[in-house]
């Protein structure tokens, strides 16, 4: 029988015990109606703010969600918990920077709250920032070290910390022991989770889809598995039942919406490898809808920035400012637009006896804001921290390597910066055909939300700026520190295209360049299954399955190419 649902003359006792006792049993949607009520006859009362918050948030209310909690901490700042539930509540909006300042203030608050560690871990590691992750997991797993949650935040210290090995062992230890009495499901499932995308990383596909399989029979609510297992492999018509739990799964009720996306970009890819391209696109626009809710783009200011960059940058700042430099030759950036090549490109490089892949570092993007547009004076005197600082990073990749790549795309906004602090360095741009290149980031989930990605006119004009600031470069750095290659020409001319960039970085030629598809290193970026396969065409001129549907995107064809599509 539903609860009966109190009215105004209910006692406050009343009210509450029917609210809490809704809570316990997982009736939050019922739960709603009381602690409104409670709100109105105990005015700011933090726990009960509190309560409505969580009861918003598991029912995907989730800017009320933000709300209820932001005005609990107002009534009584000092509750961890409090911060560490609105923390869940931003993530579950897309806010990660708001979330992380929750949970750094719940941690600080109370540094025995193990899963808001482990929360912030989980943020810093989506944002590249893998060893403070993997401080922060530790202190997790302090915290509560005979806990499945703990002994699974240790693994996963030890994977960000480049531990694969040990990281799996861990692993399998978690997923293969008794969960302790009351402990929830979800962190043994999260294990299996973890063991599958660290064999992801490693290439180990057939053995990563078994861990996706074992997470979703512990956990058959995530999505993230879904997402994993069509990731891991070319899909074939044998398929056909997966992508039928995936739309299943699309059709649930209670399915919050992230989780919605995720499972949208999983469902295109999966039609996408099954030749059904009207039943993909549908998809990837849905996913995309839901995507661009949760960051916003400025064209202005883009356009402003670029403008600032090409104007600051010039022939005559890099003569002024040769003392800046540095002549340490260790550093090949392989940088240009997501999706285009970057990570093929770095593993040809890093396939070198002498070459370490240091894959997508953030040092860049952390520090370019702060000093791309400084005075010469002010970067004069903090140039010689950046540069230490920068190729401590890469020391820590490869202690003895003669080279070591950073394959961040956007360091393409901060070649002139880089050319600055060390003009030996060399920089490869990638280039791919631009239609491809905007298609792939569209049908992409990446670990971070880019306000460009989702809407075709913002991905052109995106593309543009890009385009804008690359031919600065071109025309400003001497031609021996700046490389083009195209994506299609390195798949097409793999020998021919190896020997210009083992030439360009100053290295003698090597044989292994010619089998990236071997190179043992982790591949963390979305093209985990295509990086090891062998010359992988698949992706050139894919645009052409999805001609009618380009939209905006046609502006980026060729002449010749749009002509003879209408």
């Amino acid at each position: 029988m539903p609860a009966r649902r109190p009215g105004p003359a209910d006692s406050v006792e009343g009210v509450l015990r029917l609210a809490q006792a809704l809570l316990k049993g997982g009736r939050y949607e019922e739960a709603l109606g009381p602690l409104r009520q409670a709100t109105k006859l105990v005015p700011g009362h933090p726990a009960i703010l509190n309560d409505l918050g969580m009861a918003c948030l598991f029912t995907r209310r989730l800017p009320e969600a933000v709300t209820w909690l932001r005005q609990a901490i107002a009534a009584k700042p000092s509750v961890a918990r409090t911060h560490f539930n609105l923390g869940l509540a931003l993530a579950q909006t897309g806010d990660s920077e708001g979330a992380l300042a929750a949970h750094l203030r719940a941690v600080a608050l109370d540094p025995r709250l193990a899963e808001a560690h482990g929360r912030v871990a989980d943020i810093l590691l989506r944002k590249g920032r893998r060893a403070d992750a993997a401080a922060a997991y530790e202190r997790a797993a302090s915290v509560a070290p005979e806990s499945t949650f703990g002994q699974l935040c240790q693994a996963k210290a030890l994977a960000a910390r480049d531990r694969p090995e040990e990281a799996e062992v861990y692993l399998r230890q978690v997923v293969a022991g008794e969960a302790a009495s009351g402990e929830p499901p979800r962190w043994r499932a999260e294990a299996h989770l973890a063991l599958a995308n660290l064999m992801n990383e490693a290439g180990r596909f057939h053995d990563a889809a078994h861990s996706f399989e074992c997470s979703l029979a512990l956990a058959p609510w995530q999505a993230t598995a879904y997402q994993g297992l069509v990731s891991s492999r070319r899909l074939t018509e044998a398929d056909r039942p997966l992508v039928a739990r995936i739309v299943a799964r699309l059709e649930a009720k209670d399915v919050a919406e992230r989780q919605q996306m995720t499972l949208h970009f999983a469902a295109g890819k999966a039609l996408d490898d099954l030749g059904d391209y009207t039943g993909a696109i549908e998809h990837f626009d849905a996913a995309n809808r839901i995507r661009r809710t949760l960051s916003a783009f400025d064209r202005g200011y883009l356009e402003g920035r670029i403008g600032r960059f090409i104007g600051h940058y010039t022939r005559e700042l890099f003569a002024e400012s040769a003392a800046l430099g540095d002549a340490d030759e260790t550093p090949v950036l392989v940088l240009g637009m997501p999706r285009s090549g970057t990570t093929l490109i770095e593993r040809i490089v890093a396939s070198h006896p002498k070459v370490r892949g240091g894959g997508e570092l953030v040092f860049w993007n952390e520090q370019g804001s702060a000093w791309a547009d400084a005075e010469t004076g002010k970067l004069a005197e903090a140039a010689p921290r950046i540069r230490a600082e920068y190729l401590q990073v890469l020391r820590s990749v490869g202690p003895v390597a003669l080279r070591v790549t950073d394959k961040m795309p956007f360091n393409f906004l901060w070649v002139g910066l880089v050319h600055l602090l060390f003009p030996r360095a060399r920089i490869v741009h990638c280039r791919r055909n631009p239609i491809d290149t905007c298609l792939s980031i569209y049908f992409t989930q990446f670990s971070q939300s880019w306000g460009y990605a989702s809407e075709r006119g913002d991905l052109v004009f995106y593309y543009r700026q890009y385009q804008r600031l690359m031919d600065h470069w071109r025309a400003v750095l001497p031609p021996d520190r700046l490389l083009e290659v195209d994506y299609e020409e390195a798949t097409a001319r793999p020998e021919e295209t190896a020997r210009r960039l083992v030439a360009f970085i100053g290295l003698p030629w090597d044989p292994a360049c010619l089998r990236p598809e071997r190179n043992a290193d982790a591949v963390r970026t979305a093209s985990k299954w295509q990086a090891r396969q062998p010359n992988y065409r698949n992706s050139v001129e894919r645009w052409r399955h999805y001609e009618p549907w380009l939209g905006e995107l046609r502006e980026l064809l060729a002449p010749a190419v749009s002509a003879a599509c209408r």
